[in-house]
């Protein structure tokens, strides 16, 4: 984590369900690789100031997530909020959701936009690191418990947050996340019954070779089969969504 990453993280809220929403910037600093396990979150006073709101509703924020095991927090000089657990649970992402507004439908098509030109950025700017990022999550993908989902989807979308920072861009990073975690609510049987690692590992290795070259006419066309495979998979239970033209 850079410092200047760490600056970056955490943005003004405003409107209802402060504290939720404080829930949502930490749980997407973590998501995205700013904070891993045994980091410190900046201090309560500090991540109050970024996000504008109060202390009161800061400490709620971590109050939630150390109730799900994701950080804990330690009073005293050597004390602070410590990052304990990067798998976010899919309970937690339906607190911090609500009844989303959006469709699945709305869902697929704003992830699509969003991430070929993630993948575009990503063949134009990933450094060796972000690279290594990528493998190291296709790697941990085919080592991950065939009976635990979600410790699968985690990783499926850790190659997504990876190739989300390697992009180098703020905003459509963000976007991401709030489309993973809609898509993760809405269609989680799915994840947690019908996908196959394996398809997912391949599509990714194929997703990184593409990126690794630099090719935008190879990013498109294995980004196209990546997320068609989602689209098909999920379209004969949300009939108005087509499956994409091979």
């Amino acid at each position: 984590m850079t410092d200047e990453a760490a600056a970056r993280t955490f943005q003004p809220l405003h409107g209802p369900r402060m504290h939720e929403r404080v829930v949502d910037q930490i749980t997407f600093a973590i998501r995205s690789g700013v904070y891993g396990i045994g980091d410190r979150l900046p201090s309560v006073e500090q991540m109050a100031h970024d996000m504008r709101v109060s202390k009161p509703t800061v400490g709620e924020a971590i109050r939630v997530l150390s109730d799900y095991g994701v950080v804990k927090s330690r009073r005293g000089v050597h004390g602070g909020v410590t990052v304990v657990d990067d798998n976010i649970p899919t309970t937690l992402l339906r607190l911090t959701k609500g009844p989303t507004s959006s469709s699945l439908q709305e869902l697929l098509e704003a992830r699509r936009a969003v991430e070929m030109e993630i993948a575009r950025l990503a063949a134009r700017r990933a450094t060796e690191e972000d690279l290594s990022a990528m493998r190291e999550s296709i790697d941990r993908l085919l080592g991950a418990p065939a009976d635990n989902w979600t410790v699968r989807l985690h990783f499926d979308h850790y190659f997504h947050y990876a190739m989300g920072r390697a992009a180098r861009s703020d905003l459509l990073a963000y976007y991401q996340h709030q489309i993973l975690e809609g898509i993760t609510v809405l269609v989680h049987d799915y994840f947690a019954h019908d996908e196959d690692a394996q398809v997912v590992a391949d599509l990714h290795r194929r997703t990184l070779d593409a990126v690794s070259a630099g090719g935008e006419e190879d990013v498109d066309r294995i980004m196209h089969e990546h997320l068609a495979y989602l689209e098909r998979a999920v379209a004969a239970e949300e009939s108005p969504v087509p499956a994409a033209e091979e």
